[in-house]
């Protein structure tokens, strides 16, 4: 009933009355919860956090984050709370702390992460030529044609991959290009997603500004 409730409340844009639901429902099923009903204690923990998130209160929000995060369970239910730790954490300034926390979601997932350091040219470089070789002979139709992706761990890494573009450019402008780099290969060889529009237009612009080849971009 609870859990019903704070949707209702969020779907009408009420977090303040979403969040105290959510809460209720968490406490009410206990620290059996878990056990005893295990999707609807996911969804009150998970659900919880956007709402405290979306509300500023990051104490509470935290708790939930943490009821989720020490479980042993599948990395993929724990995306939700995980995609909310890296916006929060970027909210309240500690960039680097978001950084790490979405280069760690993505190991866990199985997917490559960049290293946390600055980028040197030649690795740079490497890493652009891979994607011209997958790029060589395609055209911006043959791009729009490519199929929907449809695997759900690389979509959940595609995601994190948004978020580090914006994170990364803060702390290590030379990790940008890298992550870059790896939404475009994940476009090219899985399928696209709605990240791959930014993650396209972001090569572009990599084209046009620091390797100076305006007319690929």
């Amino acid at each position: 009933m609870n859990l019903r409730a704070g949707v209702k409340a969020s779907e009408n844009a009420a977090f303040d009355t979403a969040k105290v639901y959510f809460k209720a429902g968490r406490e009410a099923l206990g620290s059996r919860g878990w056990e005893g009903d295990y999707s609807t204690m996911l969804d009150l923990c998970s659900d919880g956090a956007n709402a405290c998130f979306l509300t500023g209160d990051f104490d509470t929000m935290n708790e939930f984050l943490d009821e989720v995060l020490c479980k042993d369970i599948d990395t993929k239910e724990k995306y939700r709370v995980s995609e909310i730790k890296v916006k929060s954490l970027l909210t309240v300034g500690k960039v680097n702390e978001s950084i790490n926390a979405a280069l760690d979601f993505r190991r866990q997932l199985g997917i490559p992460a960049p290293q946390k350091k600055a980028a040197s040219k030649f690795t740079i470089i490497r890493e652009f030529i891979r994607v011209k070789k997958l790029l060589k002979g395609k055209t911006a139709e043959d791009i729009a044609n490519l199929p929907d992706l449809d695997d759900e761990l690389y979509e959940m890494g595609q995601r994190m991959n948004e978020h580090l573009a914006t994170s990364v450019y803060l702390v290590e402008p030379t990790m940008l290009p890298l992550v870059i780099f790896q939404s475009v290969t994940t476009s090219l060889k899985h399928g696209v997603s709605p990240t791959s529009s930014p993650a396209f237009a972001r090569l572009g612009l990599l084209l046009c500004g620091p390797f100076g080849k305006p007319h690929e971009g």
